[in-house]
């Protein structure tokens, strides 16, 4: 008997042995991939961007995992920078949008706004499809990058989001389980299997199955109905992971924003009803809801669109109670701060009810709702005091929406990426006829960036000129500004919104990104265009501060060293009539200055002989 027991034990310790052996022959081959959140950027190690090859830890490699933002950043963080991370799904990314369309780029240019001598990076890590054991395990890896806070809006992807309850690719049913799953996803020979299960799947995949949306793909229970296991299994795994990243987070003191979720409760029809029992059937609710609108009774319609939305079988609206959950989040922690979105979407909903005002189809916002999801963030980080005081500042919600650089191209794109999106399953709503020759340009450039006929940037560059052409410098600065904001490290696209504002006689916004270039780029060139530029601009005070640069930092340039000396006296001589203020303008071309100081000067003292000689000599 006991000779029979050490047999199955060495068996048992030969295999693991082999296991063993195989994964670190694989390691040494450089087989697989240990799942870094971020890599660094090519050909400057410096900094670095979301791995695009993180998602397939948690889609695998059936061909399913999504792509989202690449913002670069420093891997070691200046003392001077805050730094914002945002996590949720196609929500947080900003579907149907390109770029700026998302809210966190919305905040971003309210913040910069806000405090413009503070440098604020808002990183963007959402992804299409994924839930909270993804909001958890990228959390759970961002406590090594020094965040100063963490913005999350994530639940509505419970239930078929990766690895979700109702998802075709769950792996268990209990949140500690599919965590330690994903903790094994680092091994080489989980990797290998993967691989094989993936090629597997793509071998045998149907034309159909291939055609599929991703929406449809990640579906396995079109069927879960309202108190069901399934769905109270979805609400436990939101409790758990979101628990774990409020501990994670509380042990390193960083603030945490988590918004309530909103979603389509008027304009959506529910997408499965229960077809036989009346009582637990959403269209029940909904005609009911219907009716009540339509009579005038807000009240009772809204009770019902609600109900409506809770018994929809097909879960790809968050239920009531995740709300409730992140509630309860908030009130538990102190770092834990709510973003109370549902509810600012209600006060400005017709009778609190909401829908088209704000969406698209059933989650995803229009550019009116990522305004107000990207506001009610910048109420929230505001009243937190993070930044400290920030005087009088503040944008309202109408002036960010002014002020904001999303074109008519950014627009027309997220809705014909919307109608593509409703083409498939589960909407099943035909394309409008479009007579392609009847579309004004923003509309045209507009679909062939949702169409991928072209890329966002060169969507941009192709507007900007069409309204430099137009002399629409208006319309043209909103371009230039939003190319700061997909690429705020290229001191060019500064530069050039710089030059903008001074045609449009912005000086606020000229200084700010004037500024921003000179950090970016201290080069000799660029810090004399700078000053050159300002110096044109009569903007003599800041031009100083680019000359004083250039002379501690190229003290051999003996031109610089005359035109700063000129520079510095007609600042400290501003305001005083004199005959030297008048020769220095005229060092600098500035005829027109110099005509009318000489000429008040004379007209105050007749006989001044400096004055005198001076106008003589110019005319």
């Amino acid at each position: 008997m006991k000779k029979e027991v050490a047999f199955k034990i060495a068996a048992s310790l030969l295999v693991v042995v082999l296991f063993v052996l195989v994964e670190i022959g694989l390691r040494l081959s450089g087989y697989g991939t240990n799942y870094p959140l971020f890599i660094a950027v090519q050909n400057n190690p410096e900094w670095i961007h979301m791995n695009p090859e993180i998602s397939k830890k948690y889609f695998g490699q059936n061909g399913n995992a999504t792509i989202g933002f690449q913002e670069m950043f420093k891997k070691d963080k200046d003392l001077a920078t805050f730094r914002i991370f945002v996590l949720g799904a196609s929500t947080a990314v900003g579907y149907p949008y390109k770029k700026n369309g998302s809210f966190h780029r919305w905040l971003q240019f309210a913040l910069n706004t806000t405090f413009p001598n503070k440098k604020i990076e808002i990183i963007n890590l959402a992804l299409t499809a994924v839930n909270s054991y993804t909001v958890l395990d990228f959390t759970k890896q961002l406590m090594d990058y020094q965040p100063d806070a963490i913005l999350i809006y994530a639940g509505h992807n419970e239930y078929y989001g990766a690895l979700g309850v109702g998802a075709s690719n769950a792996i268990a049913k209990n949140p500690r389980l599919v965590n330690l799953g994903l903790g094994m996803k680092k091994l080489r020979l989980v990797q290998v299997m993967e691989s094989m299960i993936g090629a597997l799947g793509s071998s045998l995949e149907k034309n159909d199955e291939a055609r599929k949306t991703l929406m449809e793909k990640m579906v396995a229970n079109r069927k879960i109905s309202f108190g069901s296991r399934k769905y109270e299994q979805g609400i436990q795994q939101f409790n758990h992971n979101m628990k774990r990243i409020a501990g994670y987070t509380g042990k390193s003191g960083i603030p945490v924003f988590i918004s309530t979720l909103v979603s389509n409760e008027k304009d959506l029809s529910p997408f499965v009803s229960d077809s036989i029992d009346p009582s637990t059937a959403a269209d029940h609710y909904f005609d009911i809801a219907n009716k009540a609108y339509h009579n005038g009774n807000e009240v009772l319609a809204k009770q019902n669109y609600v109900l409506a939305k809770e018994y929809d079988q097909l879960r790809f609206r968050a239920p009531e109670a995740l709300n409730n959950r992140i509630k309860v989040l908030a009130d538990s922690n102190d770092h834990i701060f709510i973003v109370d979105t549902h509810s600012r979407f209600e006060t400005f909903s017709e009778g609190g009810i909401l829908g088209d005002t704000f969406f698209w189809e059933h989650v995803h916002l229009n550019i009116e709702g990522y305004s107000l999801l990207a506001y009610t963030f910048y109420e929230a980080i505001l009243d937190a005091g993070i930044f400290g005081s920030y005087d009088r500042n503040k944008l309202s919600w109408e002036q960010l929406k002014q002020k904001m650089p999303v074109t008519c191209v950014d627009e027309f794109a997220g809705k014909y990426e919307v109608l593509q999106l409703k083409e498939g399953w589960p909407f099943y709503q035909s394309m409008p006829q479009i007579e392609r020759d009847s579309l004004e340009f923003c509309e045209q450039l507009g679909g062939k960036l949702a169409t991928k006929l072209i890329g966002w940037k060169e969507a941009m560059q192709t507007l900007y000129v069409h309204y430099r052409q137009l002399g629409q410098f208006e319309k043209g600065i909103k371009v230039a500004e939003g190319l700061t904001l997909e690429y705020p490290y290229e001191a060019r696209f500064h530069i050039e919104t710089a030059l903008q504002a001074l045609k449009l006689n912005d000086s606020h916004k000229m200084l700010y990104h004037f500024k921003r270039a000179s950090e970016l780029d201290s080069s000799a060139e660029n810090i004399r265009k700078i000053a050159v530029t300002l110096i044109d601009a009569d903007a003599f005070e800041p031009a100083l501060s680019y000359l004083e640069y250039m002379e501690q930092n190229h003290p051999k340039d003996l031109g610089l060293q005359q035109l700063y000396k000129t520079i510095q006296a007609i600042v400290f001589d501003k305001g005083k009539d004199s005959t030297q203020l008048a020769k220095n303008f005229l060092a600098l071309g500035k005829r027109a200055k110099a005509v009318k100081i000489l000429n008040k000067i004379v007209q105050q003292h007749p006989n001044n002989k400096s004055a005198l000689e001076l106008l003589q000599n110019i005319d």
